[in-house]
């Protein structure tokens, strides 16, 4: 829900004309911009006052109920009610809600993934590194973060290190760039850089920490050697800056997130007839790749590196596409029962989470119902 909606209903609500659908959803998004200088402008003390009670008593309400003995009430709609005023809960809404209480039939053993990768080698030889450790740091050979050996390289061997679907790991490469690879992803690297650039190979999602790098040229004032990430139809290039990639095959475009710096964001396929080949970003601007064309906007940074920090931010984010990045991380096959028309969520949960508690959080919306297969999730 935003800002502009959130005010809608308020004003409804003081006039009489809301639904009991729409208080309810009063009550779950104050939490979420009680803290907004431009929401709070706008309400009075009387309107705060009212929406507290109304949180306060939601939550006696569930402490004190009775629940028949045939209709048992699950226990994480109470814990979701208290999660609430502590400011803890997942913020979900969809517009045009049916009402119908959210269940997850089978409670779930799927667990959430994890640190695991696979190192491979040029000459076609896989090491499964330690789920012990998060990362590996490539230098004269390639090491643990802790200094324990995993392989030794060869001067211009190119090496892939590679996620499964659950997995995660993070990379120190030879320039002391520090990578943080999603899950279902790989990155193609080269042993050691040359002095002209730095080219790396993307696919899936990655975190980039590029660190500068200057090499003495004839003046001998030192020239910047550029950094670049190729990927799924376009080249990022850098000097040193964070930015986050997103480019998934089965996606339908390439997302480049800008944290910090500056950087280029090009085209790969110069064949195409679209103007917009080329584009720089600013902190807080995203390019989007779709049909061969570039666009940017500016967007939320954190709804696209939280899963770095281990959360998962979604703002108005159709349930398709929160589906298929819970596919990857928990590996689980998502299966539709009739269309996928589910409308847009907002919300935000711990990437460590069992599935069944987040699932059980979209489903407090009384939008959409789930149920757990074995590692099948059923959308109904």
């Amino acid at each position: 829900m935003d800002k502009k909606t959130f005010l809608e209903i308020l004003a409804k609500y003081r006039s009489g004309k809301a639904t009991s659908e729409e208080q309810h959803f009063l009550d779950v998004y104050y939490r979420l911009f009680e803290k907004d200088e431009d929401v709070l402008k706008q309400l009075t003390e009387k309107d705060r006052t009212m929406l507290k009670n109304r949180i306060k008593q939601g939550i006696d309400k569930h402490r004190t109920k009775k629940i028949p003995a045939r209709k048992m009430v699950p226990s994480w709609y109470y814990a979701a009610a208290v999660a609430l005023v502590v400011g803890c809960a997942l913020w979900f809404y969809m517009p045009n809600a049916v009402e119908q209480y959210p269940t997850i039939t089978q409670r779930d053993s799927i667990v959430p993934g994890g640190n695991s990768a696979t190192l491979t080698l040029e000459d076609g030889k896989e090491i499964a590194l330690s789920d012990i450790h998060d990362g590996i740091v490539v230098g004269d050979s390639i090491k643990y973060e802790d200094g324990q050996l995993v392989s030794s390289v060869k001067e211009g061997q190119m090496l892939t290190l590679q996620t499964p679907r659950g997995g995660q790991y993070q990379i120190t490469l030879p320039d002391g760039t520090r990578v943080w690879l999603n899950a279902a992803s790989s990155l193609r690297y080269p042993a050691q850089f040359g002095n002209k650039e730095r080219r790396v190979y993307l696919e899936g999602e990655a975190y980039f920490d590029v660190t500068k790098m200057v090499l003495p040229d004839v003046k001998g004032t030192g020239a910047n050697v550029p950094f670049l990430v190729q990927s799924h139809g376009q080249t990022v290039e850098v000097l040193g800056t964070q930015f986050n990639i997103s480019a998934y095959s089965d996606d339908k475009a390439t997302r480049t997130t800008l944290v910090e710096g500056q950087v280029n964001v090009a085209l790969s396929n110069t064949g195409s007839t679209n103007d917009d080949v080329s584009r720089s970003l600013r902190p807080g601007q995203q390019s989007l790749l779709q049909n061969n064309g570039l666009q940017v906007n500016n967007v939320n940074v954190r709804q696209f590196t939280a899963w770095k920090e281990g959360k998962f931010v979604f703002e108005e984010e159709p349930l398709e596409n929160i589906l298929k990045t819970l596919a990857r991380w928990y590996d689980v096959e998502i299966v539709y029962q009739g269309d996928r028309s589910y409308g847009t969520f907002t919300g935000s949960v711990g990437r460590y989470e069992h599935i069944s508690g987040i699932l059980d959080k979209i489903g407090f919306t009384q939008a959409v119902k789930f149920e757990i297969v074995g590692r099948r999730v059923i959308v109904m």
